[in-house]
C-alpha cells in the first residue's frame, strides 16, 4: 500500500529511531621501531701510557687524530688497569673478573671456558663477533680468542708474532687485515676487536715518524746500547733492566732513557695515523652515530720513573694508568672529560649497558654508563694486582707479589714480594691528587690510614683467592695463598681470612 505515497511524504512520516552506532574500535599507536643495535669497536693499543698520549695532555703531537676524536665522544682521564702486563690484564678485560679470580698469572696460562667473554657475550646476544691480534697472548695462546667467530692471530700479523722485536708497524699491518675485512660488508651487528702493539719495546718506528720525535744520528748508539743491555743478562725474555743492569752493561741512564721516550711517542704517532685510516673507513662505511667506539690500552710502560724499564714488575701509575675514549654519538655526549677514576675491569659491563645486551653472572665490574650520561660517581675502590711466575726465572725477572688499592685521592701499595733487583717497602701509601707520579711515599705519616686500607686490600684478595679455590673465605689455608709474607699472614689471620 505504501507504494503509492510520495517520497517527500514518506521522509515526513516519524519513522523508528536508529540503534546508536557502534563506537569505532581504538587504534593503538604505532610502536616505535627499535633503533637499530650498533656494532661494537673495541681498539686496544698495547703497552700505551695515557700520560705520553697528545689526547691526555701530552706537549708532544703524539695523537692528532685521537684528540680530534675525543671531541665526538667521552674522554675518562683517569682510566686504571688491573695488571701491569698482558695475560692478567686481558683477563680483567674479557671476563670483568680479577686475575686471582681468574688465575691469569702464567705465561702459558689458559683461560677457564666457565668464564663468558666479552665477545662470547656479544656474539650470544646477535652480534658477529671478529677479532685481529698483533699480540700472541691474546689469542688462542691464552685461550682469549674463546667467543670470536672469526680471529686473526699475531702469526699472521707480524713476522714470528714476536711483539718484542716486531712491534712498530703493527697497527698498519693490522690494518691490512681489518679493512679488506670491513670491505666484505660483515654481518651487521658486529663487534670488532684491534689490538695493536705499537709502543711495545723494542720501539722501532718507521722513518718518517722517528724523524718528527727523534735524533736519527743517535740510533745505531741506541741499538748498540740496547743490545749491550740484553748481553748483560741474557736469555730473558724483554729488555727489563734495572740500575744495575745498566752499570753492568756501562751504558748511560739518562740519554737511553730519553731516547728511548722519543721512540716511544714516534710509535704512539703511528699507531694514531693508523687508528685514522680504520676509524675513517668504519665512518665512512657505517657512520659513528651507528657504532660504539672503544680506545684504551692494557698496561703501561716504565722509563725508570721508579728504578726500571719495560713492565710486569710493579703497580706505579706509569705502568696502570691507561687511556680510555668512548665515543657514541647520539647515544653518548660528546667533547666531554670525565676525571672520575674508572678501573678497566668495568668495561665488560658498561659496553653491555650501552649495546643493550643482558650481562652474565659473575662479574666483578661494574658499569660506569651513568657516570657517561652526567651521574656522578658512586665512589668505589680500584684495586690491581701483580703475580710471580715460578718457575720461569730462567726466562723472566722474578715479577714479585704486589697488590694495590686507589679509594679517593689515596693510593696503597702492598708488596708482599719485591720484584727482581728491585727492593720495596712492605707498603707504600701516596697522594694521588696531589702526587701522581707517585714520588712522595706516606706510608709512615699515615700509619692508620694505610692500616684501614690495608685491611680493605687484604679482604678483596682473600675473597678472590678464596672464590679461585672454590672455598668460603674463612677457609682459607696458607697453600691457597702466594708467597705471603709472615706479616701479611698475621694480618690475614688476624682478619679471620685464613685457618
Amino acid at each position: 500500500m505504501a507504494s503509492w505515497l510520495s517520497l517527500p511524504l514518506l521522509l515526513a512520516l516519524p519513522q523508528e529511531a536508529a540503534p546508536p552506532a557502534a563506537p569505532a574500535p581504538a587504534i593503538a599507536p604505532a610502536a616505535a621501531p627499535a633503533p637499530p643495535r650498533r656494532s661494537v669497536v673495541f681498539c686496544l693499543i698495547d703497552t700505551c701510557r695515557a700520560d705520553r698520549m697528545s689526547m691526555n695532555g701530552h706537549e708532544r703531537p703524539t695523537t692528532p687524530f685521537l684528540e680530534q676524536l675525543a671531541t665526538r665522544g667521552v674522554r675518562l682521564s683517569r682510566c686504571f688497569s688491573q695488571a701491569p702486563w698482558t695475560k692478567p690484564s686481558m683477563s680483567s678485560i674479557l671476563t670483568s673478573c680479577y686475575p686471582s679470580v681468574t688465575g691469569m698469572y702464567q705465561l702459558l696460562d689458559q683461560l677457564d671456558n666457565r668464564f663468558v667473554t666479552l665477545p662470547e657475550a656479544f656474539r650470544d646476544a646477535g652480534w658477529y663477533t671478529a677479532g685481529f691480534s698483533a699480540n700472541p697472548l691474546m689469542g688462542r695462546l691464552s685461550n682469549y680468542a674463546q667467543g670470536f667467530r672469526r680471529f686473526k692471530e699475531a702469526v699472521e700479523v707480524i713476522p714470528n708474532g714476536d711483539p718484542n722485536h716486531f712491534s712498530s708497524g703493527s697497527a698498519a699491518r693490522l690494518n691490512a687485515h681489518v679493512l679488506p675485512w670491513l670491505a666484505g660488508e660483515p654481518q651487521q651487528p658486529f663487534f670488532l676487536y684491534v689490538h695493536s702493539v705499537d709502543p711495545h719495546e723494542e720501539y722501532e718506528p718507521a722513518p718518517e715518524f722517528l724523524a718528527q720525535f727523534a735524533d736519527p744520528a743517535f740510533e745505531p748508539e741506541y741499538r748498540r746500547q740496547w743490545q749491550a743491555l740484553i748481553d748483560a743478562e741474557p736469555g730473558r725474555v724483554a729488555n727489563h733492566c734495572t740500575a744495575p743492569v745498566f752499570e753492568k752493561a756501562g751504558v748511560a741512564i739518562e740519554p737511553f732513557i730519553r731516547y728511548g721516550l722519543d721512540l716511544y711517542d714516534a710509535d704512539v704517532r703511528a699507531n694514531d695515523d693508523a687508528l685514522e685510516e680504520l676509524i675513517g673507513t668504519l665512518e665512512r662505511q657505517h657512520g659513528l652515530e651507528n657504532l660504539i667506539l672503544v680506545i684504551t690500552a692494557d698496561h703501561g710502560e716504565e722509563f725508570m720513573e721508579h728504578g726500571g724499564t719495560s713492565h710486569a714488575f710493579a703497580l706505579w701509575n706509569e705502568l696502570l694508568h691507561v687511556p680510555l675514549l668512548i665515543v657514541a654519538p647520539g647515544l653518548l655526549p660528546e667533547g666531554v672529560v670525565i676525571d672520575a677514576p674508572v678501573p678497566s675491569i668495568d668495561l665488560y659491563p658498561t659496553l653491555c649497558e650501552l649495546a643493550g645486551v643482558a650481562l652474565p653472572d659473575g662479574l666483578q665490574g661494574k658499569s660506569f654508563a651513568p657516570l657517561l650520561r652526567g651521574e656522578p660517581a658512586d665512589g668505589r675502590p680500584i684495586f690491581a694486582e701483580n703475580h710471580e711466575m715460578p718457575g720461569s726465572e730462567r726466562f723472566f725477572a722474578n715479577q714479585g707479589n704486589t697488590l694495590a688499592l686507589i679509594e679517593g685521592p689515596w693510593k696503597l701499595i702492598l708488596n708482599l714480594k719485591s720484584p727482581w733487583n728491585r727492593p720495596r717497602p712492605r707498603r707504600e701509601l701516596y697522594r694521588l691528587d696531589r702526587d701522581f707520579g707517585e714520588t712522595t711515599d706516606l706510608a709512615a705519616q699515615e700509619s692508620e690510614r694505610a692500616d684501614a686500607l690495608e685491611a680493605t686490600l687484604l679482604e678483596w684478595w682473600a675473597r678472590n683467592r678464596a672464590r679461585q679455590q672454590g672455598v668460603a673465605i674463612g677457609s682459607l689455608t696458607v697453600d691457597e695463598l702466594q708467597a705471603v709474607d709472615p706479616e701479611t699472614l698475621a694480618r690475614l689471620k688476624a682478619l679471620g681470612y685464613v685457618k
